[in-house]
């Protein structure tokens, strides 16, 4: 929850349907930043 708070605590959109979609495309940013900083291993044999 903090990692999202990070992005900002207040939302721009008014209408519900619009902060939805907002806090989705905020937490997709995060996912994708997550994805970015994972090391990639493989197993060798």
């Amino acid at each position: 929850m903090l990692c999202i708070k990070l992005f900002g605590n207040k939302l721009t959109a008014s209408r519900f349907p619009s902060q939805v979609n907002e806090i989705h495309a905020r937490v997709a940013v995060l996912n994708r930043f997550t994805k970015l900083g994972q090391p990639h291993t493989q197993v060798l044999f």
